[in-house]
């Protein structure tokens, strides 16, 4: 019995997967202000409520982990720098084998094996929500990279000018600066006068042409098309996949990424990567979490 994990920033997801399908699933809420203990309390109960003796689970985390599950950083999930995630989960969990992964890379993962990556051997897999993230498949090979911090998208830096954005890594101008939900939220009320707590009414206000909508998602994809720009110099990908619930709206953010993309790219070919919205959708992090125990 396969089990993943998928840990937000508000909530936690967790289910059975079989033959790359989740046959069953729960989900619990995160509560702000949570102490490290009591996420990791609320992570092994998620995955009792599936199944009282797990065999072995998989994790994916909203930050840098190291091969043995210590946690280097969680930029949105305050407190987990230095916790041992896998020993700790596993302590809980009746000494259960535990593999954790940052939860774009096991994003990835799933995408390799049961999405787009069966097609596209080479891909970078960008997650669009609270964070930004980046798991990157070469040669249909996942690739975490030396120290668990492969693909850090959402923290390479678009805007160096003294103006630039905040973003929650304490640098300013990461493309999360002008991505992320909260990006997003804060660009629009200051647009707008309006307060919204959620990215929907903003992709309304965008497919009703209204200019504070529209605004917003072409701040979006410009920061998303020049982060991508400087992967496809290095890279030359054979695809861009995103996932996450932004990802529905990627027909409002795709002009302005391809834009961008080809502004900033050192030959017109680099620019016409397929940019494509995950064949597995939200599962893909439960997906590929499941499979990490197969590594």
């Amino acid at each position: 019995m396969l089990i993943g994990v998928d840990f937000g920033g508000t909530q936690v997801k967790a289910g059975i997967v079989e033959g790359g399908e989740v046959v069953r699933s729960t989900s619990a809420a995160t509560q702000a202000g949570s102490s490290p203990s009591e996420i990791l309390d609320l992570l092994a109960d998620t995955v009792l409520a599936l199944a009282p003796q797990p065999e072995s689970v998989g994790v994916a985390i909203p930050g840098e982990v190291d091969a043995d599950g210590k946690c280097w950083r969680l930029t949105n999930v305050p407190g987990f720098a230095g916790v041992h995630i896998a020993s700790e989960l596993s302590r809980r969990l009746g000494g259960c084998p535990i593999a954790v992964e940052n939860d774009a890379t096991s994003a990835a993962l799933g995408e390799r094996l049961y999405g787009h990556g069966r097609e596209h051997p080479s891909f970078l897999m960008v997650t669009l929500g609270t964070g930004i993230g980046g798991g990157l498949v070469l040669g249909h090979m996942l690739y975490p990279g030396a120290n668990g911090f492969a693909a850090e998208f959402g923290h390479i830096n678009v805007d160096r000018s003294d103006t630039a954005p905040l973003c929650a890594c304490g640098q300013r101008g990461c493309v999360e600066a002008f991505a992320g939900t909260k990006a997003l939220i804060r660009k629009y009320e200051e647009l707008s006068g309006e307060k919204v707590s959620e990215v929907l009414p903003i992709s309304v206000s965008a497919r009703r042409g209204e200019p504070a909508g529209l605004e917003v998602f072409a701040m979006m994809g410009e920061g998303l098309g020049r982060g991508l720009s400087m992967v496809q110099n290095l890279l030359d990908l054979n695809a861009i996949v995103f996932s996450g619930g932004i990802s529905a709206s990627l027909d409002l953010i795709e002009p302005h990424v391809r834009r961008a993309l080809r502004a900033y790219t050192f030959a017109p070919p680099l620019a016409e990567v397929p940019l494509l919205v995950s064949g597995l959708g939200e599962r893909a992090g439960i997906i590929g979490a499941a499979y990490l125990t197969t590594l």
